[in-house]
């Protein structure tokens, strides 16, 4: 297991603007090694104003995109026009742009599939069926996974929030998608989901910790007794977070009052 090692900035501002040059910079880097780069992104906050800094960043002009494809880590399981996809906040932040001026193709974005079913079909589903649609799309991203990498493939690099819960990705505390360990399932869905929307899909523990390097970025003094929980302790379900981790670096990216309960 790789050591967690952390990074803390004074302020939010502080914090985001490193991450989004990291994440720059780290792309910069592996494309000068390989191909193309395949990077698994989030959700949430934190991550539309990293992206959106990431589009205002002179170092983007030194990416080549059309090399860099995009994953998601987890997603909301709602309509496809839904603004809350992290996809779709992700896009009106920062990727949207690339792809109007052609520095990214669309084939390179892989968003996670949408709930194609009626808002009506929605509201009268009950849950065998709703557990019928997520394993079917976790199935079909787990096969675009496959059909881009290979059965043995991976993300080069993943970033994560961090919930006030502990949570990361869609994997929440004591939850039975927490303790998956077949290495074989890269996707799974979750329903009744505790943080709204009930129904999501997720990369797993398992396929998450194939990835070379893994950073985590939270930041509010919200989230500080989660991360101090989490980087207490390794593989403690009731703090998902402490699961992750990367085969060569793992990673977290701090503001001053997240960082506040650490010792």
């Amino acid at each position: 297991m790789t050591d967690r090692r952390t990074v803390t900035y004074a302020t939010t501002k502080l914090l985001n603007q490193a991450t989004a040059a990291r994440i720059l910079l780290e792309l910069g880097d592996l494309l000068a090694r390989q191909d193309r780069a395949d990077l698994a992104l989030t959700g949430g906050r934190d991550a539309a104003d990293v992206y959106a800094l990431m589009g205002a960043d002179p170092l983007s002009r030194s990416v080549d995109w059309s090399r860099i494809h995009l994953w998601w880590s987890d997603e909301r399981f709602v309509g496809l026009e839904d603004p809350d996809r992290n996809d779709e906040q992700a896009r009106r932040a920062w990727y949207g742009s690339l792809i109007d001026q052609g520095l990214l193709p669309q084939a390179n974005v892989h968003p996670m599939p949408v709930d194609t079913r009626s808002p009506a079909q929605v509201e009268t589903a009950d849950q065998e069926e709703n557990e019928r649609a997520l394993t079917q799309a976790a199935a079909r991203y787990q096969q675009e996974i496959i059909d881009q990498l290979g059965p043995e493939g991976r993300m080069d690099l993943a970033v994560f929030g961090v919930g006030p819960d502990g949570h990361y990705a869609s994997l929440f505390p004591d939850r039975p998608e927490v303790r998956l360990q077949d290495d074989d399932l890269l996707v799974t869905g979750v329903s009744n989901s505790p943080k709204l929307p009930p129904l999501r899909v997720t990369m797993t523990t398992p396929f998450i910790r194939r990835t070379p390097k893994v950073w985590l970025f939270t930041s509010t003094v919200e989230k500080a007794s989660a991360v101090a929980a989490a980087l207490g302790t390794t593989d403690d379900p009731h703090v998902p977070s402490s699961y992750a981790r990367g085969t060569l670096e793992t990673l977290w990216l701090l503001d001053a009052d997240a960082a506040s309960k650490l010792n």
